[in-house]
């Protein structure tokens, strides 16, 4: 693995949530200019809205976001922990940039995940764990019916988000071996 591999790879997966969020924002405005030319990237985008959508709204109605919200702010942070911050890396951060969420972090969080809102996750396209994970309180609180839906439509999103990740990870190499991306983009400082 060269050099350049091997930084690249790190960057992205290493370092704190704001160090994270710093170059997942500055790939964001190289890739502003960058995606029109990226027509699967760009369609891949387009293709999972709706999905993911149709995703926020079912999990609305189940009442998601204000049961993890609130379960979150109890003692132990509950399943939106402020350790699974540490496990969005920057390709997860830069999707949903891309998709156009205003993506923050909290700093002052300490028992929770900086990345959860009043009012639940802010992202879009979640990590695989958060959609695939449901606790007890989720498994208890709603129908059959309603549960195998939510399972269907996370799954339909994170097949999509894979695809998209990967046509990233190909369109980031490709970027940086052009020369569009220079190294210390990808460097934390």
């Amino acid at each position: 693995m060269t050099l350049l591999n091997t930084l690249f790879l790190s960057s992205l997966y290493d370092g704190s949530p704001d160090e994270k969020l710093i170059i997942a924002r500055r790939l964001q405005a190289i890739f502003d200019d960058q995606l029109p030319l990226m027509s699967q990237s760009a369609s891949a985008l387009t293709t999972v809205h709706p999905h993911v959508m149709a995703l926020e709204q079912h999990m609305q109605a189940m009442g998601l976001g204000q049961l993890c919200s609130r379960c979150a702010a109890g003692a132990g942070g509950g399943c939106c922990s402020a350790y699974m911050a540490d496990n969005c890396d920057v390709i997860q951060i830069l999707l949903n940039l891309l998709m156009g969420i205003p993506v923050t972090f909290d700093h002052q969080s300490t028992e929770n995940c900086g990345f959860l809102g009043p009012y639940g996750c802010q992202f879009r396209l979640k990590p695989i764990f958060c959609l695939n994970y449901n606790c007890t309180h989720i498994l208890r609180g709603v129908s059959p019916q309603s549960l195998a839906l939510l399972y269907q439509l996370a799954n339909t999103v994170l097949r999509q988000q894979a695809i998209i990740e990967d046509l990233l990870l190909t369109e980031l190499h490709t970027l940086i071996k052009d020369g569009h991306i220079k190294k210390d983009t990808l460097q934390q400082h």
